[in-house]
Protein backbone atom coordinates (compact mmCIF):
# COMPACT_ATOMS: atom_id res chain seq x y z
CA UNK A 1 0.00 0.00 0.00
CA UNK A 2 1.47 3.19 -1.06
CA UNK A 3 2.15 6.13 1.38
CA UNK A 4 0.78 9.09 1.61
CA UNK A 5 1.84 11.98 3.25
CA UNK A 6 -0.14 15.85 3.74
CA UNK A 7 2.04 18.66 3.20
CA UNK A 8 1.06 22.15 4.39
CA UNK A 9 3.03 25.45 4.39
CA UNK A 10 2.34 28.76 5.54
CA UNK A 11 -0.17 28.49 8.11
CA UNK A 12 0.76 31.69 9.77
CA UNK A 13 -1.17 30.97 12.94
CA UNK A 14 -4.68 31.52 10.49
CA UNK A 15 -7.58 30.17 12.04
CA UNK A 16 -9.57 29.37 8.86
CA UNK A 17 -6.14 27.47 7.90
CA UNK A 18 -5.98 25.28 10.91
CA UNK A 19 -9.41 24.71 10.98
CA UNK A 20 -9.49 23.42 7.69
CA UNK A 21 -6.16 21.35 7.61
CA UNK A 22 -7.90 19.57 10.91
CA UNK A 23 -10.82 18.57 8.69
CA UNK A 24 -8.70 17.26 5.89
CA UNK A 25 -6.33 15.45 7.73
CA UNK A 26 -9.60 13.75 9.67
CA UNK A 27 -10.99 13.03 6.15
CA UNK A 28 -8.19 11.79 4.01
CA UNK A 29 -6.24 10.29 6.85
CA UNK A 30 -2.70 10.27 5.97
CA UNK A 31 -0.12 8.25 6.90
CA UNK A 32 1.84 11.30 8.66
CA UNK A 33 1.41 15.37 8.22
CA UNK A 34 4.24 17.80 7.41
CA UNK A 35 3.80 21.70 8.40
CA UNK A 36 6.72 23.20 5.86
CA UNK A 37 7.80 26.50 7.86
CA UNK A 38 5.85 29.41 9.17
CA UNK A 39 2.97 27.20 10.52
CA UNK A 40 3.91 30.18 12.98
CA UNK A 41 3.71 33.91 12.99
CA UNK A 42 6.33 36.15 14.54
CA UNK A 43 5.67 39.94 14.00
CA UNK A 44 1.29 39.95 14.58
CA UNK A 45 -0.95 40.62 11.97
CA UNK A 46 0.16 39.82 8.16
CA UNK A 47 0.06 43.01 5.63
CA UNK A 48 -3.09 41.31 3.95
CA UNK A 49 -6.40 39.23 5.15
CA UNK A 50 -8.20 39.81 7.75
CA UNK A 51 -9.09 36.71 9.29
CA UNK A 52 -8.79 35.50 13.05
CA UNK A 53 -5.23 34.66 13.92
CA UNK A 54 -4.63 32.16 16.99
CA UNK A 55 -2.21 32.58 19.78
CA UNK A 56 0.88 30.27 19.14
CA UNK A 57 -0.20 28.30 22.12
CA UNK A 58 -4.06 28.14 20.52
CA UNK A 59 -1.94 26.49 17.35
CA UNK A 60 -0.07 23.56 19.69
CA UNK A 61 -3.99 23.02 20.90
CA UNK A 62 -5.59 22.81 17.85
CA UNK A 63 -2.99 20.82 16.53
CA UNK A 64 -4.06 18.47 18.82
CA UNK A 65 -6.76 16.94 17.59
CA UNK A 66 -4.69 15.83 14.58
CA UNK A 67 -4.66 12.04 15.05
CA UNK A 68 -1.45 11.42 12.03
CA UNK A 69 2.08 11.74 13.30
CA UNK A 70 2.82 15.45 12.87
CA UNK A 71 6.54 17.01 11.48
CA UNK A 72 7.97 20.16 11.49
CA UNK A 73 9.75 22.20 9.32
CA UNK A 74 11.21 25.70 10.09
CA UNK A 75 10.34 28.70 8.19
CA UNK A 76 11.51 32.22 8.92
CA UNK A 77 8.03 33.01 11.34
CA UNK A 78 9.52 30.52 13.78
CA UNK A 79 11.74 32.49 16.10
CA UNK A 80 11.55 32.74 20.20
CA UNK A 81 7.84 31.71 19.64
CA UNK A 82 9.11 28.05 18.63
CA UNK A 83 9.60 27.38 23.01
CA UNK A 84 5.98 28.83 23.54
CA UNK A 85 4.51 26.38 20.96
CA UNK A 86 6.92 23.48 22.30
CA UNK A 87 6.10 23.81 25.79
CA UNK A 88 2.46 23.86 25.09
CA UNK A 89 3.18 20.62 23.28
CA UNK A 90 4.18 19.20 25.50
CA UNK A 91 1.75 19.59 27.81
CA UNK A 92 -0.80 18.04 25.50
CA UNK A 93 1.62 15.08 24.23
CA UNK A 94 3.92 12.49 26.04
CA UNK A 95 6.99 13.93 23.74
CA UNK A 96 8.27 17.37 22.17
CA UNK A 97 7.25 18.02 18.99
CA UNK A 98 9.32 16.25 16.25
CA UNK A 99 11.19 18.37 14.23
CA UNK A 100 13.12 18.06 10.57
CA UNK A 101 16.14 20.49 10.67
CA UNK A 102 18.57 18.86 8.24
CA UNK A 103 17.17 15.51 9.13
CA UNK A 104 15.99 12.30 8.02
CA UNK A 105 12.74 10.65 8.51
CA UNK A 106 11.54 7.26 6.74
CA UNK A 107 7.78 7.20 6.50
CA UNK A 108 6.44 4.20 5.44
CA UNK A 109 7.90 3.83 2.64
CA UNK A 110 9.03 6.88 1.53
CA UNK A 111 12.21 8.90 2.73
CA UNK A 112 11.85 12.37 4.05
CA UNK A 113 14.24 15.36 4.39
CA UNK A 114 13.70 18.37 5.70
CA UNK A 115 15.51 21.01 5.21
CA UNK A 116 16.54 23.86 7.84
CA UNK A 117 15.27 27.35 7.14
CA UNK A 118 18.31 30.28 8.09
CA UNK A 119 16.37 33.17 7.74
CA UNK A 120 15.47 35.11 10.23
CA UNK A 121 16.54 33.78 14.14
CA UNK A 122 16.85 29.93 13.85
CA UNK A 123 18.35 29.29 17.51
CA UNK A 124 15.47 28.07 19.45
CA UNK A 125 13.97 26.04 16.72
CA UNK A 126 17.35 23.92 16.22
CA UNK A 127 17.10 23.38 20.06
CA UNK A 128 21.01 23.64 20.42
CA UNK A 129 21.61 21.23 17.98
CA UNK A 130 23.99 22.73 14.91
CA UNK A 131 24.36 21.38 11.66
CA UNK A 132 27.30 22.42 11.40
CA UNK A 133 27.44 25.22 8.98
CA UNK A 134 24.50 26.66 6.63
CA UNK A 135 25.66 25.20 3.22
CA UNK A 136 24.06 21.54 2.54
CA UNK A 137 27.38 20.14 2.13
CA UNK A 138 28.21 20.68 5.65
CA UNK A 139 24.48 18.21 6.52
CA UNK A 140 23.67 16.54 3.63
CA UNK A 141 26.52 14.40 3.13
CA UNK A 142 25.62 12.58 6.73
CA UNK A 143 22.14 11.69 5.70
CA UNK A 144 23.24 10.27 2.11
CA UNK A 145 25.95 8.15 4.22
CA UNK A 146 23.54 6.86 6.57
CA UNK A 147 20.25 6.60 4.14
CA UNK A 148 21.63 6.52 0.49
CA UNK A 149 19.13 6.79 -2.18
CA UNK A 150 16.04 6.96 0.67
CA UNK A 151 17.22 10.38 1.52
CA UNK A 152 16.84 11.56 -2.38
CA UNK A 153 13.18 10.82 -2.71
CA UNK A 154 11.27 13.70 -0.39
CA UNK A 155 12.67 16.96 0.11
CA UNK A 156 10.79 19.53 1.91
CA UNK A 157 12.40 23.36 2.12
CA UNK A 158 10.44 26.30 3.62
CA UNK A 159 12.41 28.82 0.79
CA UNK A 160 11.79 27.58 -2.66
CA UNK A 161 14.91 27.26 -4.86
CA UNK A 162 15.83 29.86 -7.10
CA UNK A 163 14.87 30.18 -10.40
CA UNK A 164 11.61 28.86 -11.07
CA UNK A 165 7.99 29.51 -12.10
CA UNK A 166 6.92 29.00 -8.79
CA UNK A 167 8.50 31.91 -6.91
CA UNK A 168 9.22 35.54 -7.86
CA UNK A 169 12.31 36.28 -9.16
CA UNK A 170 14.19 38.97 -7.41
CA UNK A 171 11.73 39.60 -4.71
CA UNK A 172 12.10 38.71 -0.69
CA UNK A 173 10.57 35.22 -1.60
CA UNK A 174 12.46 34.35 -4.47
CA UNK A 175 14.18 31.44 -2.42
CA UNK A 176 17.66 30.32 -1.34
CA UNK A 177 20.21 29.31 -4.39
CA UNK A 178 22.30 26.65 -2.56
CA UNK A 179 18.66 24.88 -2.45
CA UNK A 180 18.81 24.98 -6.45
CA UNK A 181 22.26 23.59 -6.64
CA UNK A 182 21.47 20.92 -3.79
CA UNK A 183 18.28 19.40 -5.87
CA UNK A 184 20.61 20.18 -9.17
CA UNK A 185 23.51 17.74 -7.68
CA UNK A 186 21.69 15.00 -5.84
CA UNK A 187 18.10 14.99 -8.38
CA UNK A 188 15.75 14.15 -5.49
CA UNK A 189 12.18 12.68 -6.87
CA UNK A 190 10.22 15.77 -5.03
CA UNK A 191 10.61 18.74 -3.70
CA UNK A 192 7.82 20.53 -1.54
CA UNK A 193 8.49 24.47 -0.29
CA UNK A 194 6.33 27.51 0.13
CA UNK A 195 7.56 30.99 1.08
CA UNK A 196 5.95 32.94 -1.54
CA UNK A 197 2.38 32.50 -0.89
CA UNK A 198 1.01 34.33 -3.89
CA UNK A 199 3.32 33.40 -7.23
CA UNK A 200 1.46 30.46 -7.59
CA UNK A 201 -1.82 31.36 -6.88
CA UNK A 202 -1.54 34.31 -9.19
CA UNK A 203 0.59 32.59 -11.98
CA UNK A 204 -1.66 29.90 -12.03
CA UNK A 205 1.44 27.59 -11.82
CA UNK A 206 2.21 25.25 -8.93
CA UNK A 207 5.07 23.10 -10.49
CA UNK A 208 8.31 23.46 -11.85
CA UNK A 209 10.73 20.95 -12.95
CA UNK A 210 14.79 21.10 -12.11
CA UNK A 211 16.33 18.32 -14.18
CA UNK A 212 14.02 14.90 -13.07
CA UNK A 213 12.80 16.65 -10.16
CA UNK A 214 10.00 17.54 -9.24
CA UNK A 215 9.52 21.20 -7.13
CA UNK A 216 6.20 22.26 -5.89
CA UNK A 217 4.36 24.94 -4.40
CA UNK A 218 0.86 25.27 -4.44
CA UNK A 219 1.14 29.01 -2.53
CA UNK A 220 -1.03 29.57 0.47
CA UNK A 221 -4.49 32.20 0.79
CA UNK A 222 -4.42 33.91 4.50
CA UNK A 223 -8.24 34.36 4.70
CA UNK A 224 -8.62 30.24 3.03
CA UNK A 225 -9.04 28.05 1.02
CA UNK A 226 -6.25 26.21 2.73
CA UNK A 227 -3.55 24.89 -0.23
CA UNK A 228 -1.61 21.85 0.28
CA UNK A 229 0.15 18.65 -0.79
CA UNK A 230 -0.49 15.39 -0.89
CA UNK A 231 2.42 13.27 -1.79
CA UNK A 232 1.67 8.91 -2.39
CA UNK A 233 4.74 6.96 -2.80
CA UNK A 234 5.87 2.57 -2.71
CA UNK A 235 9.24 1.60 -2.18
CA UNK A 236 9.81 0.64 -5.58
CA UNK A 237 7.55 3.29 -7.87
CA UNK A 238 8.00 7.04 -8.52
CA UNK A 239 6.58 9.45 -5.96
CA UNK A 240 2.74 11.26 -7.66
CA UNK A 241 1.78 13.84 -5.67
CA UNK A 242 -1.78 15.90 -5.58
CA UNK A 243 -2.69 19.55 -5.14
CA UNK A 244 -5.57 20.10 -2.60
CA UNK A 245 -7.72 23.22 -2.16
CA UNK A 246 -9.41 23.18 1.02
CA UNK A 247 -12.31 25.69 2.09
CA UNK A 248 -13.17 24.91 5.74
CA UNK A 249 -16.36 25.76 5.61
CA UNK A 250 -17.92 23.21 2.69
CA UNK A 251 -18.77 19.75 3.51
CA UNK A 252 -16.40 16.79 3.61
CA UNK A 253 -18.52 14.84 1.22
CA UNK A 254 -18.24 18.03 -1.46
CA UNK A 255 -14.46 17.80 -1.45
CA UNK A 256 -14.13 13.76 -1.52
CA UNK A 257 -16.78 14.37 -4.99
CA UNK A 258 -14.56 16.62 -6.47
CA UNK A 259 -11.32 14.32 -5.11
CA UNK A 260 -10.01 16.41 -3.08
CA UNK A 261 -9.05 19.29 -5.65
CA UNK A 262 -11.38 22.58 -6.46
CA UNK A 263 -10.29 24.00 -9.84
CA UNK A 264 -6.49 21.81 -9.38
CA UNK A 265 -5.12 18.60 -10.74
CA UNK A 266 -3.35 15.72 -9.22
CA UNK A 267 0.29 15.00 -11.44
CA UNK A 268 2.04 11.11 -11.12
Amino acid sequence: MATRILIVTDLHQRAVLYDALIKLAGEIKPDAIILGGDFLHHTGLLPYGHTQQLTTTQCAVELHAIEAPLMLVRGNHEDENWFEFRDAWKSLHTSAPVRLNGSFAMIGSVGVVGFPCFMGYQQPFSEGQPLGGEHYQYWFKHLLADHGDDAKRLWIMHEPPTGTQISEEGSPVEGNAWWRDAIEEHQPELVVCGHDHTTPISRGVWKDQIGATNVLNVGQNMDGPLHATLVMGAASDRLQFEKLVVDSTASAKTHAAHGWQIGAEAVP
